[in-house]
């Protein structure tokens, strides 16, 4: 189950330095100190922080959480160092909220075997739960299986297998776990899907069209990845994903051989852990600062990014669901980039909230003046359901770590203050500090599965009221 856990810090601390609170659960870093959450600044002798948390050993391991400092400087900051006890003198206060929602997850899982049982492994905790077969399979020598299993008193880290009467093993093709974030999944064939999975299939595949945009005097070309089954489903609409430098998201295409976005959206799908979603991939304009930056930065006083979003929004958009089964309500679109276009991915959901209220920022860049700072300063609540916010610590590969950057603090106070402004870590809020990462797609690439399940997961009510089971 989820809950929002309230950390409260008061006292003095040094100059320069943060509170944070390190416990086994994950949203508290697994225990590992470089990774517990910061506290916010409330006043000047006051910091907080609200998490959403999971699982009911909540409540027992918050006695086992260790509070502590942490300096707000480079290098100690991206090399995870300096950490310290908090002082005596300061006083911590733990306050657990009612339960957000009941959670459970529902399995059906289509097998030959002649019994079932799944076991769930969560760190160190095993437990095993038989299936009840509910209805024929596929075939003739399939059973559809299920079984509730009480995902609400799992921690984040939960996975399962299931297994046969011999203790055979049906391992996912990666080997690890299946680990889905959906209350309702059926398994076949390696595969998770949300609904009963359609007796003819379809391969995810790629259209591209071209859309003129006036103000920017270009000629974008857009790719769109239509997910596996979108040939033979047609009675199902898709949330979208618009994504920057669309010229660099595909599976070895473009620098350091891309960031894989197609692949790795497509097996969040076959993992249960995100929306079926059509991927957007525009490709950049010929002057990149342009199109993703805001006009007066030093680096490009006659940017764009307001153009360029209203583009999207106002053009593109509209073109895609006029060719497209896609979403077009609130929350159906989401907004990623890395870099200067991690900048102009914040820039568009706070230019058009209406729009791109799910952002994704890879190793947001830095503006000069700040202006995405100054416009969030100026607002009491961010006008925004998800952000997913994150940075390496260093700038290149071969560089040694601690000699140089990737905004690394300039991110993490872009987390501080969006979390002053209402949104919730790990509810609305998803931050991570990626330690030796270097500024490129190969880094971009290992955080962004973290990104997409964040910003689309797959649902949670996914089987509510739909228990007629298939034919």
């Amino acid at each position: 189950m989820a809950r929002i856990l309230t950390i409260e810090c008061y006292g003095d601390l040094p100059a320069g330095w943060v509170p944070f609170l390190s416990g086994p659960l994950p949203e508290l870093g697994d225990g590992r100190v470089k990774d517990a959450p910061l506290l916010v600044s409330i006043s000047p002798h006051q910091w907080e922080l609200r998490v959403a948390v999971t699982g009911t050993v909540v409540d027992s391991w918050l006695t086992s959480c260790v509070p502590g400092m942490r300096p707000l400087q480079f290098p100690d900051f991206n090399l995870g160092r300096g950490c310290l006890p908090a002082p005596p003198s300061v006083r911590w206060t733990y306050t657990l909220g009612p339960v957000l929602h009941p959670v459970a997850t529902d399995v059906y899982y289509y097998s030959g075997w002649p019994s079932v049982r799944i076991r769930v492994i969560d760190g160190q905790d095993v437990r095993d739960f038989p299936l009840e077969g509910v209805g024929p399979g596929r075939t003739r020598e399939e059973t559809l299986w299920h079984v509730c299993l009480p995902a609400e008193d799992f921690t984040r880290r939960w996975g399962f297998l299931p297994l046969g009467p011999h203790d055979e093993v049906d391992r996912p093709p990666d080997g690890t776990l299946y680990r889905p974030l959906a209350s309702c999944v059926y398994l076949a064939d390696g595969e998770l899907f949300l609904a009963p999975p359609p007796p003819r299939r379809s391969a995810p595949r790629v259209e591209t069209m071209t859309v003129h945009a006036a103000a920017l005097e270009h000629t974008f070309v857009v790719h769109v990845v239509l997910p596996r089954d979108y040939d033979v489903v047609a009675d199902r609409v898709f949330p979208m994903v618009i994504l920057n430098d669309g010229q660099n998201q595909f599976t070895d295409r473009g620098m350091w051989g891309g960031w894989h976005t197609d692949s790795i959206a497509a097996w969040l799908m076959r993992a249960g852990r995100m929306r079926e979603s059509v991927l957007v991939a525009v490709e950049m304009h010929p002057n990149r600062n342009r199109a993703y930056l805001p006009r007066g930065d030093i680096r490009a006083p006659e940017g764009q990014a307001a153009d360029y979003t209203d583009f999207l929004a106002d053009q593109v958009l509209p073109q895609l669901r006029s060719r497209y089964r896609v979403a077009s309500e609130p929350g159906a679109t989401a907004i990623v980039g890395s870099s200067n276009g991690a900048i102009h991915a914040l820039c568009a959901g706070l230019h058009r909230p209406e729009t791109f209220s799910l952002v994704g920022c890879l190793s947001y860049a830095r503006l000069q003046p700040e202006q995405n700072f100054l416009a969030l300063e100026h607002l009491a609540e961010v006008p925004l359901q998800r952000v997913y916010l994150d940075s390496g610590t260093r700038w290149g590969e071969s560089d040694p770590d601690g000699s140089s950057d990737d905004h690394a603090l300039i991110t993490a106070r872009l987390r501080e203050v969006l979390l002053q402004r209402g949104l919730v870590l790990e509810q609305s809020l998803r931050y991570r500090l990626a330690y030796g990462d270097a500024h490129n797609e190969g880094a971009w690439r290992r955080r962004m599965p973290g990104c997409l399940e964040f910003l689309l997961p797959a649902p949670g009510d996914a089987c509510a009221g739909a228990s007629a089971l298939p034919h």
